[in-house]
């Protein structure tokens, strides 16, 4: 955080209702919640789980978190257009790829799954900008809600301790958590001031 009313703020609580009808409709209702360590004092060895939901795919199913930095590189459409040809080139025709083929989208630049920060994948939709409603300034993934965390395009993403089991049933969605049609959910934010209204996208 580079400034704003969070300095000193280490913890991050993402709130969601399992009700889309809560949300507008259509879009999920979330909220952000910036606290600091040292005032959390006791943390609930079981967390609460609602008891009625309008859909299952809201609540996520506990599970351990094995945080792994990785590097990831723009989206395709973002880059600059002599990059982005030489990538192609590079690739060559689609026609021509083999199973083991690997591509800019799929292998190299994006990852896939749950994770913070990073860049976001605009595969559905396009590039867009979203800016800052308060400042202007262009907001940035802060948090990736996935509904996996690979698939058969992106395969070359999977841990080497899971590759073994990678075939089995929920193997690569370990949260049970389902955003939209199988997607992911990108929250947006303030780079500068945090607790500016954040944005949502889902692809």
């Amino acid at each position: 955080m580079d400034g704003g009313t969070l300095v000193g703020c280490g913890v991050l609580q993402v709130f969601w209702c399992p009700f889309d009808a809560h949300g507008g409709g259509h879009d999920m209702s979330l909220h952000l919640r910036w606290r600091r360590s040292a005032d959390v004092r006791q943390v609930r060895e079981e967390q609460p789980e609602p008891v009625v939901v309008g859909h299952d795919g809201y609540v996520p199913e506990p599970c351990v978190l094995h945080p792994e930095r990785v590097v990831e590189y723009e989206y395709i459409e973002q880059l600059p257009d002599g990059l982005a040809r030489r990538i192609a080139e590079w690739e060559g025709p689609e026609d021509d790829w083999e199973p083991d083929t690997l591509t800019y989208e799929s292998d190299l630049s994006i990852a896939p799954g749950w994770k913070v920060g990073g860049f976001a994948s605009w595969h559905t939709t396009g590039p867009a900008t979203i800016t800052c409603g308060p400042c202007g300034r262009a907001l940035e993934p802060l948090l990736t809600v996935a509904s996996s965390e690979w698939d058969g395009g992106t395969g070359s993403w999977t841990p080497l301790e899971d590759r073994p089991t990678a075939d089995a049933m929920d193997a690569n969605t370990p949260t049970h958590v389902t955003v939209g049609r199988w997607g992911s959910l990108f929250i947006l934010t303030c780079p500068a001031y945090p607790e500016h209204p954040h944005h949502l996208v889902i692809q």
